[in-house]
């Protein structure tokens, strides 16, 4: 295991000796949904390479320069959990906690993607936090609009609700809301987190750590459709 990590884990065991219960960046009243995910990793690498879970950290790794996700695919390098099944109506919360290295750059740790994203009215994704290592690392959103500062090897708690119905995205760090924005009504969404390379000087290596995943919804007229694995 990497040197790095186990002074990250003896930091995470101090945390959870002092939160016992998840703190949710909207109000009360949410019901928690199953956690399930597929994994997408670089064509050029093994999965265990670039994707791991140890004490229950996950671990994401992209390396400058690695492939795509799959064969022939035109994006940049990305190891991400994508959460299924995609959903279309009412109001859907992601929370987690996550850290990444103060003096690494240019890449996304989350991210809505629409579940149509071959349109062109709708594009591939609505929202998306980057991480940079600008002031001590830092969390930007989609516009490259600074939510967060000095958060470089450090745990920080990520909450992000979209209320399809009412087409609004809001972004809570640390309990704090720091980004409210409207959404396009597309037809289905879903979430995804872990490492995906921007094109602003990416670092040679990018990682994310994430624990702490929780998926809450606060509506019953979410309606579940697998949809096939595009991005």
């Amino acid at each position: 295991m990497h040197k790095r990590l186990f002074l990250w884990l003896g930091l995470l065991a101090v945390f959870a000796v002092t939160t016992t219960h998840a703190q949710m960046g909207g109000s009360a009243g949410w019901v928690s949904c199953p956690v399930t995910f597929k994994v997408q990793w670089p064509t050029n690498a093994a999965q265990e390479q670039r994707f791991g879970f140890n004490n229950g950290i996950y671990h994401f790794q992209v390396l400058n320069g690695d492939g795509a996700f799959v064969a022939g695919n035109q994006t940049k390098p990305r190891t991400e959990q994508r959460f299924e099944p995609d959903y279309t109506r009412g109001e859907v919360q992601y929370q987690s906690m996550e850290m990444a290295p103060s003096n690494e750059t240019s890449y996304c740790i989350f991210q809505i993607h629409t579940g149509g994203e071959q349109t062109s009215e709708y594009g591939s994704t609505q929202f998306m936090l980057f991480w940079f290592s600008d002031d001590g690392g830092s969390v930007y959103d989609y516009s490259k609009h600074e939510l967060a500062s000095h958060l470089g090897n450090k745990w920080f708690q990520v909450n992000v609700d979209h209320d399809v119905d009412h087409h609004i995205i809001k972004v809570w760090i640390n309990r704090q809301l720091v980004w409210t924005q409207k959404c396009r009504d597309a037809d289905d969404f879903y979430f995804k987190d872990g490492v995906y390379e921007q094109p602003h000087n990416p670092s040679r290596q990018m990682d994310t750590y994430i624990t702490g995943i929780h998926i809450w919804t606060r509506s019953s007229t979410i309606i579940p459709r697998l949809a096939s694995i595009k991005g």
